[in-house]
């Protein structure tokens, strides 16, 4: 099992854009996912600012950095049902200085239950429309109807699964891929401290050469808080790189 994306999710606008910096230098499978939804996000808040100084040093920066946009909420809603908010138009066209690369690439639609504008070929003709960026949703019991509908229209799309629908909380054993032509990546309840020990049950669920990836947030904070802690966050990533040096040998 190769780990293509060690994902460090929920850093905030609390944590210095230097610290970011150093934690997506430290390796280059390390990506981190940023949780995006109009109540902290839309022009003239304190996490657009934030966001926009991060993503001027990444887009610009001669090395390749993995940022991940997590879509939650009414800007999710207009995603899934055919819109596009303002904001979110603005960060699908950034690109790397001098490419045509897209400084995001990978963009996470958290839709669930109470996803209320969830039409399949909408997202489609999103995904169809945004060839070079990596679209990726959700998987468990309550999404499984949906995304078997977004199959079905042929389009190209990744999973992540989270049997505890982003509660943090580690299942007795992890899931074998849903589909063979959509890649999966693994949440829940991963921490520094079990990070190891979950990358071996999880390579028992999937082919020996299958590339994944894994993502973490609330064991990723300071206790009793929801303040990101870099210093978890690496700790995180040490852990996981080990566990695949150590399988490979």
């Amino acid at each position: 099992m190769k780990l293509k994306y060690i994902t460090c999710s929920d850093p905030r606008e609390d944590v210095s854009v230097n610290d970011m910096m150093r934690l997506m230098r430290y390796a280059p499978q390390v990506e981190i996912g940023i949780q995006a939804h109009p109540s902290a996000m839309s022009n003239g808040m304190p996490r657009n600012a934030w966001f926009k100084h991060l993503m001027t040093l990444v887009s610009n920066i001669d090395m390749p950095m993995n940022v991940a946009v997590h879509v939650n909420y009414q800007w999710c809603d207009m995603l899934c049902g055919g819109g596009m908010p303002d904001e979110l138009d603005k960060w699908f066209k950034m690109t790397r200085y001098g490419t045509q690369t897209p400084a995001i690439r990978r963009w996470q639609l958290n839709i669930g239950d109470g996803t209320k504008n969830w039409d399949a070929n909408a997202v489609a003709k999103l995904i169809a429309e945004h060839p070079q960026n990596e679209f990726i949703l959700p998987y468990n019991a309550g999404v499984a109807q949906k995304i078997e509908q977004l199959n079905k229209t042929g389009a190209q799309f990744s999973l992540l699964y989270d049997s505890s629908y982003g509660y943090g909380i580690t299942p007795e054993k992890w899931d074998a891929p849903v589909y063979d032509t959509h890649p999966m990546g693994y949440a829940g309840g991963l921490s520094p401290e079990n990070v190891a020990t979950q990358l071996a049950k999880i390579a028992q669920q999937v082919p020996t050469d299958y590339t994944t990836w894994i993502d973490a947030e609330g064991r990723l904070m300071r206790p009793n808080t929801r303040q990101f802690d870099v210093t978890r966050a690496i700790s995180y990533v040490e852990n996981a790189l080990c566990w695949t040096e150590n399988k490979t040998r």
